[in-house]
């Protein structure tokens, strides 16, 4: 009636009045607007339909024929990345929840066992949002799925946890960031003259001048490792992956944080992923020799094997150190690995594609502006430079427990930007190797992954 919506508008209007204050129904419409996408880059106005949807909490009806149509609220996009709490459920400071889910349907009678999912779920602390959502801290969640009981019953319960990294523990301690991050959050110096807006880790993050991140962060190389990437079950472990440092092992039922593994031994603790050759041991500053291992390994279906590769950085040679293991489920037994070097390939690349013998590895065409890095001006992702219109190299590489032995080769693969795999496999026909992966198309961007910072991901910049 017209008189709801007159009340509709008087409430949506104070919302207005209230934005960014936390005041009223502590809500605000700052981004109640239907988000822009690559067809309408323009962000648009709430219809009524939407807007009454949004005062009243309620989700707005759904008609088949309109879904696709790239129609979405950029306050609901933006809910996603909300820092992951809820008072009387989940404890702020662990991230320790536990409960049974409801079940609405039937689930299947063989779907049973355990689930473990990892990914950003602290963007902050303090009231402090982190600069860029990827650098929000690890959280584990578990899905077990328990069989029928005696009366036919399923049940499914859901525990969480935060991974308590070293870095997560030394922010929560100090009660502010305490170290850099691989995409942007940084040490504030000169807190006295450039303090932090401190609006809460849910809104955007506070703006750092130059001079602050200059003071904070200048030949601070020490980059948190948030354990944020990847969660594996294997060999009787269950580990939280982060492609630039070490994995850490978390307990299997109660999801609390172990410490550092240093997959049996193949990895040093405390030591930066970087070597530098022929030069005399003695020369060579303790913290350099280390590697970091993937946060992308695979399981291979033929031998059971985990497939993963460590890499540490030759920068005078201006190339990769890899080294491919293969390890059993049995006590996580090393059962062969090999290294190689790769050539031109200042930067690990992010994932690794297999086939029964081979490991692959994508390079992007990408490299490292390291004034802007050592200075402390721009985190290391923020640091790279792309060109998007040079090709990408593959390496090919033979697999430590391979049945079939080849030389390592390379190949170019036509101008893209790309991070994962999906899979890949020898064709049993012609013995050629298929592997397909996603990309961005060629494009003039000098920029990696600039359109992920900021409070969330904006897909419709990303080049």
């Amino acid at each position: 009636s017209s008189s709801e919506r007159s009340i509709s508008e008087e409430r949506f209007n104070s919302l207005q009045d209230n934005i960014g204050g936390g005041k009223g129904e502590g809500q605000s419409t700052e981004h109640w607007v239907i988000a822009p996408t690559l067809y309408k880059p323009e962000s648009r106005p709430l219809t009524p339909e939407l807007k009454e949807c949004m005062l009243n909490n309620e989700h707005p009806v759904e008609l088949q024929d309109e879904l696709g149509n790239g129609v979405f609220i950029t306050d609901d996009w933006r809910r996603v990345y909300y820092s992951y709490e809820r008072e009387g459920l989940i404890d702020p400071d662990t991230g320790y929840a536990k409960y049974e889910a409801e079940i609405e349907g039937v689930l299947p009678d063989d779907l049973v066992g355990t689930l473990y999912r990892n990914g950003p779920g602290k963007f902050g602390i303090n009231g402090e949002r982190v600069a860029h959502a990827l650098d929000g801290d690890g959280l584990i969640f578990q899905i077990k799925i328990y069989p029928k009981n005696e009366n036919g019953k399923r049940k499914v319960v859901c525990q969480s946890r935060f991974v308590e990294t070293a870095g997560f523990q030394a922010d929560l301690e100090a009660q502010r960031f305490t170290q850099r991050s691989t995409f942007g959050t940084c040490i504030r110096g000169l807190p006295q003259l450039f303090p932090g807006e401190g609006k809460g880790v849910n809104s955007d993050p506070s703006p750092q001048p130059i001079l602050s991140k200059v003071f904070g962060n200048a030949f601070n190389t020490d980059i948190k490792n948030t354990a944020n990437t990847q969660v594996i079950a294997f060999g009787g472990k269950v580990l939280a992956l982060f492609e630039a440092g070490l994995p850490y092992e978390i307990d299997p039922q109660t999801l609390k944080t172990i410490g550092e593994y240093d997959m049996n031994g193949s990895l040093a603790i405390d030591k930066l992923p970087v070597k530098i050759r022929n030069l005399p041991e003695s020369m060579v500053p303790d913290m350099l020799g280390g590697a970091a291992h993937t946060a992308h390994p695979n399981i291979c279906p033929r031998t059971g094997h985990l497939v993963g590769w460590r890499w540490s950085q030759l920068p005078v040679e201006k190339a990769l150190e890899v080294v491919i293991t293969e390890w059993n489920s049995k006590d996580f037994e090393k059962v062969d690995e090999r290294k190689y070097n790769l050539d031109q390939c200042e930067l690990a690349p992010h994932d690794m594609a297999m086939t029964d013998n081979a490991v692959l590895l994508k390079v992007n065409a990408l490299s490292m502006n390291s004034v802007d890095f050592l200075s402390g001006i721009k985190a290391p992702s923020a640091a790279l430079e792309m060109d998007g219109r040079a090709p990408v190299r593959l390496h090919v590489l033979p697999r430590p427990c391979a049945e079939k032995v080849f030389e390592p080769f390379s190949v170019e693969v036509p101008a893209c930007f790309s991070i994962h795999f999906s899979h890949s496999y020898e064709d049993p026909d012609t013995g050629n190797i298929i592997a397909h992966f996603s990309g961005w198309p060629p494009s003039d961007s000098k920029d990696f992954l600039g359109a992920w910072g900021g409070f969330a991901p904006v897909f419709d910049k990303i080049p």
